[in-house]
């Protein structure tokens, strides 16, 4: 039981070499921190702070004085993090040694921005145990991948992420570490399926909580979203905790790892380094505000999370976000991501589409491409709104334009479920437009615009969001830019990523390539200051495909976009 007039505070760490008391106003408390080396008293905070050294001076005081005060010691984990600050052996952050990456892939290697490097030279020091929480864009998976392959003596390597990109890890791979063939990445599609027989191997979460009792083969894991293991009760959870444990490197990647809800990142910390917190109880008791109420503990909410950020900084996570790096970043990065076959929903009407396209000669193609395009929209619908769905589990806003309705009305259909969005296609009034918009502006819950390629291409400014998807393809470059740029406008303080959605062998076949060359008119013009990241020959080579002399023949007037059946 507390003593009557018995005061109550806590020691916090402020910054990695000082640490403050917090507590009320005591006058034999006030003689004691008088008499410390470093002690320095705040007027706006009404605080002292003292040298991180002198923690072991001040704590016998401290103790000495309980009849007057009880103040809770800074927690085990800061401790061990900052053992040599508190020793005295230094008070600088850690020199990180630059690693020699000559045994990774030259295309990798030559390929990473500064930061990027920094990211590499962290985890090795790290001993290959970090959570990558940089920005979305700034390449955590070209970081995994170079990382991993530091370690590459160490494989096979596991890569576990959503279902959704499953297919796009496999292309990462085969783009950045060409010495990885083709034969050689195995992604994982169904229960039946071997695990180990490549040298990458690639599976969704819900498939690795189902065969984790067959995975300890894996020392190297990269763990991509891994805010996907933010409920620690979570059967996929529970399977990630046990095979990060026997893993020897671990690498996870969030863009968003749940800062101010520390209760979703307990699981991801401990998987990491299980040193630092290695119970949940006094994580949740100094950092999620527990609170016991009548059904039990309450974690929900937070405090600390200061201390808790220095410390994840110094031992767990490294994070920068596009304004700490923007100098070394271009002001808009498109990515072409390949949905994940599995996920296409096959008829025989593509089939019978894609074949009349393929025989089809002179002013016949461009019609038959029309008919492909609009069967290509119904194979696609299911896996670009599972691929949107994925994203949403991470906190951010994003704009997302579609060409057909039967789309649009997928995602929409999808994301109403559990979010709040906006949507503008052609039936929408010129008076609603307006509107819409700066509810997508001024409203933080509204975390998607569902858009038409046509209908929304102009006129609109939504820099609320960085990230642009296009859930289809679309052949005149200059719409797309448009679209592009209801982000990447004035106003927009960050780089902008831009997705393009492709499915293998449907009409992204032969949209993708079309939309590249249009792109390359334009850039010889002077017209178009971007081009894609993936060209026609890194296409094929993605697809498997031969480039031919099958090429569209479409008008110079733009009238193409039209007359496109199911468009809105």
């Amino acid at each position: 039981m507390q003593r009557v007039n018995c005061l109550s505070g806590k020691c916090v760490l402020v910054r990695r070499d000082r640490f403050a008391v917090d507590v009320s106003y005591s006058a034999p408390l006030v003689q004691l921190f008088k008499s410390m080396q470093t002690g320095q008293y705040d007027p706006a905070t009404k605080r002292w702070t003292f040298d991180l050294s002198e923690y072991h001076d001040l704590v016998p005081g401290l103790s000495a004085l309980s009849n007057a005060a009880r103040i809770e010691g800074l927690p085990r984990g800061v401790l061990l993090t900052f053992d040599d600050v508190v020793h005295g052996r230094t008070s600088t952050p850690n020199f990180i040694p630059e690693v020699d990456l000559s045994c990774i892939d030259a295309p990798l290697a030559e390929t990473l921005l500064p930061f990027q490097r920094h990211a590499i030279n962290f985890g090795v020091y790290r001993n290959g145990r970090l959570l990558i929480a940089d920005d979305m864009g700034l390449g955590k998976s070209l970081q995994a991948l170079a990382l991993a392959a530091y370690y590459r003596s160490e494989w096979p390597l596991l890569v576990v992420c959503p279902s959704s990109v499953r297919f796009a890890w496999r292309e990462h791979v085969l783009k950045w570490l060409p010495s990885v063939e083709p034969q050689y990445i195995n992604v994982v599609v169904s229960g039946r399926d071997p695990l180990t027989s490549g040298k990458v191997n690639i599976i969704s979460y819900d498939l690795m909580a189902r065969r984790v009792k067959d995975m300890d083969a894996f020392k190297v894991v990269i763990m991509d979203e891994s805010h996907f293991l933010k409920n620690i009760k979570a059967v996929r959870t529970q399977a990630a905790v046990t095979l990060l444990k026997a893993a020897r490197r671990v690498i996870l990647l969030s863009g968003t790892p749940a800062l101010s809800r520390p209760q979703e990142l307990f699981t991801q910390i401990s998987s990491v380094d299980h040193k630092v917190f290695p119970r949940f109880m006094e994580y949740g008791l100094r950092y999620c505000d527990a609170k016991k109420t009548q059904w039990g503990w309450d974690y929900s909410g937070s405090s600390n999370l200061h201390e808790l950020q220095l410390v994840l900084e110094e031992r767990i996570m490294i994070r920068r976000l596009k304004k700490d790096v923007m100098s070394q970043l271009p002001a808009k990065f498109r990515t072409m991501v390949v949905l994940d076959p599995g996920s296409l929903k096959r008829s025989r009407d593509i089939k019978a589409s894609q074949k009349e396209f393929d025989i089809a000669t002179g002013s016949d193609r461009r019609s038959a491409l029309l008919q492909y395009f609009h069967e290509t929209a119904s194979v696609k619908s299911k896996a670009v709104t599972e691929y949107i769905m994925d994203l949403l589990e991470a906190d951010r806003k994003l704009l997302v334009f579609a060409h057909h309705r039967e789309v649009l009305d997928a995602l929409e259909n999808a994301v109403s479920k559990k979010h709040e969005y906006i949507r503008i296609d052609g039936r929408t009034s010129s008076e609603a437009r307006d509107g819409l918009a700066n509810n997508f502006q001024t409203n933080d819950s509204v975390r998607v615009a569902i858009l038409s390629i046509t209908a929304a291409n102009a006129g609109l400014h939504l820099t609320a969001a960085n990230l642009v998807v296009f859930a289809e393809l679309f052949w005149n470059p200059g719409i797309l830019a448009q679209a592009e740029d209801r982000v990447h406008r004035i106003g927009q303080e960050d780089s902008v990523t831009v997705q393009y959605l492709v499915a293998k062998d449907t009409a992204d076949d032969s949209l993708w390539p079309l939309i590249q060359n249009k792109l390359d008119v334009l850039n010889k013009a002077g017209l178009s200051k971007d081009a894609m990241n993936m060209d026609c020959t890194t296409l094929m080579k993605v697809f498997s495909m031969q480039c031919t002399s099958q090429v569209l023949i479409v008008s110079s007037t733009g009238s193409e976009s039209a007359d496109i059946t199911g468009s809105v």
